[in-house]
Order: structure tokens, then C-alpha cells, then sequence
């Protein structure tokens, strides 16, 4: 892992960190995507007879279904692949496509299910008051990658992408709104060179070839944030800023006390987060309520894990 993959980077930061590692490994990206989408198209164009391009052209019901489809399925499992790959980068190995794809494709259930979970709570967030469904979005934005990563379920995918954006939406938004644009308007403009009401052979490899770069540069771009939204956490914790880190923001830094719980009475443990000495991958919160209990979890940062073992050795 690099510094600058060690410590929080910002938006500007993180889109041109997924250009650069596009550049090191574009073939391997291509090759995730393509393994995905190409297909996928396929199929659409033989049920539909349109291409990416034209499918603006498609009846609401179908419209629907093909948004459905991408949003449960080809998106999750692109992400899936794209963030494991950029988990073997970050580890300073060269990504691999075969161990890659059989991650990816392993976890793929944990990623569908969070992805379906997620968007119909955005789906209804937005159908009820706008608002809640695009704070929810960001909540969930790499709800994906969180899932694929960590591979703990659904439910602790949900909260986990929960834990790692809170605080940092205003982060996420714009994060969002350069990858948007990005992926976005270069699709639009190569499409305005073609007829939605008409699919060629041009037209659909063109519009193929669109489609693979968007999903494969959106979701390395994702996997990117995913791990600065991580590294940003880990460092709120080793310098005992509770503030996002589950449901209680109070404690002093963890490196003021003993990492070990089992080294205190409970009449006097000092308050803030501990290493779960059942499960060292969790932390626990004393420190709550009167007289003082045990409240939120998290997740262990890698560094405070060492530093607990280091201290029981």
C-alpha cells in the first residue's frame, strides 16, 4: 500500500488515483466488465432489437425491467470484481483475472442481496420525500464494495457502508457528481451521433464499447472511495475521534488505556473503544449509560489490531 493510499485523499484525488490505476491495469478492467456487459447486451439486443444506444426507444414496462436487472445484477457483480482487484493493487500485487473472477463470483450473492435491499430502500426514500432517498443513496453508496470486501452478509454490508460514509456525504455527493459526469457525457455525446430508432452493427459495438468503459471506470472508481472512506475511518480511530464510528460519539483516544478489556474491572475502565477479545476483527464502546456498559461496534482498524496483538504476545 502506497502513502497516499494510507491517508485520506480528496475527491479531485480519488478520480484521478482510478485514472491511474485504469492506466496500470487497463486490460484487466476491460476484461471484468466485458465479461459482465457483453453478454448482458447480447441478450438485450436478441430480446429487444435495440442497442444501448436505443434503448430509450423501449416501452416503460421494459425500460423498468432492464434498469432492474442492472441495478440487482450487472452492476453489483462489476463492482464486485473491480473492487477486489483494486484490493490486490492496494497490497502491491498485480491483480490476477482468474483468482479475480472466482472472488467476484463468490460473494456475488452477499453483493446482489445488498444491492436489492439498498435500492428499494432509495427507491422508496425517493418516491416518499426525495430527501431520504438520496441520503440513503449516499448512506449506501459502497454498500457494493462493502459486501464483496468484508463478505459478511447483507445486513452487516448495509451498516458497514453506513459506518464509512457517516460524516463524509458531503464527500460522497461530490465524489458522485464527477464520476456522473465522467461516465455520463461522453455516452451522450457519442450517442447524439447515432439513431435511437435505428441499431447497426456500428451502433451497437459502439455502444458496447461505451457501456464497458462506464460500469468499469464507475465502479473502480467506487472501490477507490470504498478504501479512502476506510482509510478516513481507521484514522478517525487511532486518533480517538468517535464522532462517525457507530452510534456513540463520545471516549477518549483508544491509545490512552489498554486495548484489552479483560485489564480493567468494570468499576474502573476508562471509557472509549476496546478490541472484542472473542472476535479481534471487532471493536466495542464502554463507556455508556450510568453506570457505564457496553454500547456501538466497529469494525478493527488493521493498525490498532496489530498494536492489541503486540500488546497480548
Amino acid at each position: 500500500m502506497t502513502t497516499a493510499e494510507s491517508t485520506p485523499r480528496s475527491v479531485r484525488q480519488l478520480v484521478v488515483g482510478a485514472f491511474e490505476l485504469y492506466r496500470r491495469y487497463p486490460l484487466l478492467f476491460v476484461v471484468l466488465a466485458a465479461g459482465v456487459i457483453v453478454p448482458y447486451e447480447v441478450i438485450v439486443l436478441l430480446a429487444t432489437g435495440v442497442g444501448a444506444f436505443g434503448q430509450s426507444t423501449l416501452s416503460l414496462e421494459v425500460a423498468l425491467l432492464l434498469f432492474l436487472i442492472e441495478w440487482v445484477l450487472i452492476s453489483p457483480l462489476v463492482s464486485a470484481l473491480h473492487v477486489h482487484a483494486v484490493a490486490e493493487a492496494r497490497e502491491g500485487r498485480d491483480p490476477r483475472l482468474a483468482p479475480i473472477a472466482r472472488r467476484g463470483l463468490r460473494v456475488l450473492p452477499v453483493v446482489v442481496a445488498a444491492s436489492i435491499i439498498s435500492g428499494l430502500g432509495i427507491g422508496l426514500g425517493l418516491l416518499a420525500l426525495v430527501i431520504p432517498g438520496v441520503l440513503l443513496m449516499l448512506r449506501w453508496y459502497v454498500v457494493a464494495q462493502a459486501a464483496a470486501i468484508e463478505n459478511e452478509g447483507w445486513l452487516p454490508a448495509l451498516r458497514r457502508s453506513g459506518q464509512l460514509t457517516a460524516g463524509h456525504y458531503g464527500h460522497v455527493f461530490v465524489f458522485a457528481i464527477y464520476v456522473g459526469l465522467i461516465v455520463s457525457v461522453p455516452s451522450l455525446l457519442v450517442g447524439a451521433g447515432f439513431d435511437p430508432h435505428t441499431t447497426t452493427v456500428a451502433s451497437f459495438l459502439v455502444g458496447l464499447i461505451v457501456q464497458v468503459f462506464a460500469l468499469s471506470f464507475a465502479a473502480l472508481a467506487s472501490a477507490v472511495l470504498y478504501y479512502d472512506l476506510r482509510t478516513r475511518r481507521e484514522s478517525a480511530l487511532a486518533r480517538g475521534l468517535t464522532g462517525v464510528s457507530g452510534a456513540h460519539g463520545e471516549g477518549p483516544p483508544a491509545s490512552n488505556h489498554s486495548l484489552d478489556p479483560r485489564k480493567y474491572s468494570d468499576d474502573d475502565r476508562p471509557k472509549g473503544w476496546y478490541v472484542d477479545p472473542g472476535s479481534p476483527s471487532q471493536m466495542r464502546y464502554w463507556g455508556v449509560g450510568d453506570p457505564p456498559g457496553w454500547g456501538g461496534t466497529t469494525r478493527t482498524p488493521r493498525k490498532t489490531r496489530r498494536v492489541w496483538q503486540a500488546e497480548n504476545e
